[in-house]
């Protein structure tokens, strides 16, 4: 079996290559990089020997040099995009070349293949329904209301692959997915971003109020990985699934379960006496001086249009097929916090 990950060089990508290389010792994987910013080849370093990487830009087609390298593939699995909401808002013009065109240059490769790939899947957000009021959970047939022009341009490249599916012959798949988190993702993001702030001392901002912070169902991203090994299985072509963490937490509370784990592991370990890569960049956490978070609230959407304050998606459609996320959320961010601990270049 022959399976082509893009993006594996970068946060969930490298989660997926890495599921199904320890899954499938047989299979050969491939992946396609341009590496972006948030990009790193360290990130398979465990994996060398067990992945080819070919470099190509996707905002190209895919040249001649390129496709005879792939040669033929089994499945795919999209993972390749630009995601950072902030940065879409200052500078959407990368978000509309990267998810939309490179998106459709390689549904064309896989139109035009020799042997046409047993599934496309394509790593969506739930971002592309918009925003969740209380109560609401969003199911795979609400309709697409991004607000900002990273779920734009995710929105758009889901409407190209449900039509190369129907008129163009290509098997694709669509995961919709909330906040991925785990083991090496870029300090952007909300969770190494509090690990940073406690290890530095830092004010974290916290979006929303403190009687209505903002909230997510944050989910593992091996457990993704998971999930679209099970869709691989039991999946139906052109179908659309919700890929959604168990569990509902608003971002002051996430901030307080991080702080928490933090104070018991450096209490276990003694003291955390050389945390950071340079002298001084981090605090010195000790048993008897626990860390405490130092907040702010911001309301980000009154000056930053296009940031919900929840999102949340329906899972059901999964569970009804037998899956459901099988790490709990404190499990994760465990495993997050004493691995990024071990290895502070992360941040």
């Amino acid at each position: 079996m022959r399976l082509l990950v893009t993006g594996a060089a970068g946060f969930i990508g490298s989660h997926i290559a890495r599921h199904f290389a320890e899954r499938h010792p047989d299979w050969e994987i491939l992946t396609i990089e341009r590496l972006n910013y948030a990009a790193a080849l360290n990130r398979l370093a465990d994996l060398r020997g067990r992945i080819n990487v070919v470099l190509h830009d996707l905002r190209a087609p895919l040249t001649d040099q390129v496709v005879r390298w792939l040669g033929d593939v089994d499945w795919v699995i999209h993972a390749a995009a630009e995601t950072h909401v902030d940065k879409s808002l200052v500078d959407p013009r990368p978000f509309v070349e990267s998810n939309v065109l490179g998106t459709f240059h390689l549904l064309e490769w896989a139109r035009l293949a020799p042997r046409l790939p047993r599934g496309f899947f394509y790593m969506s957000t739930d971002e592309v329904y918009g925003p969740a009021p209380p109560g609401t959970d969003h199911d795979e047939a609400f309709p697409h209301r991004p607000s900002n022009p990273y779920s734009a341009s995710k929105a758009a490249a889901e409407d190209l692959c449900h039509a190369w599916n129907r008129s163009m012959g290509v098997p694709v798949f669509i995961t919709n997915t909330m906040n991925n988190i785990g083991e090496g993702q870029h300090p952007e993001k909300y969770v190494p971003k509090i690990i940073r702030a406690l290890l530095r001392g830092d004010v974290i901002t916290v979006h929303g109020s403190p009687d209505q912070p903002g909230s997510r169902k944050y989910l593992y991203a091996r457990d993704h990985a998971e999930a679209i090994e099970f869709l691989m299985e039991r999946g139906e072509r052109g179908e659309r699934y919700n890929v959604v963490g168990a569990e509902e937490v608003n971002n002051l509370e996430l901030v307080r379960r991080i702080e928490r784990i933090v104070n018991r592991v450096a209490a276990e370990m003694g003291g955390l006496l050389s945390v950071g890569a340079r002298r001084g960049e981090f605090i010195t956490l000790m048993p008897d001086k626990p860390v405490t978070a130092r907040v702010k609230f911001v309301d980000f959407h009154s000056t930053r249009p296009g940031h919900d304050l929840r999102y949340s998606l329906d899972g059901s459609k999964m569970a009804a097929l037998g899956w459901t996320p099988p790490t709990p959320l404190d499990d994760a961010l465990e495993r997050i916090v004493r691995w990024t601990i071990a290895h502070p270049a992360w941040l």
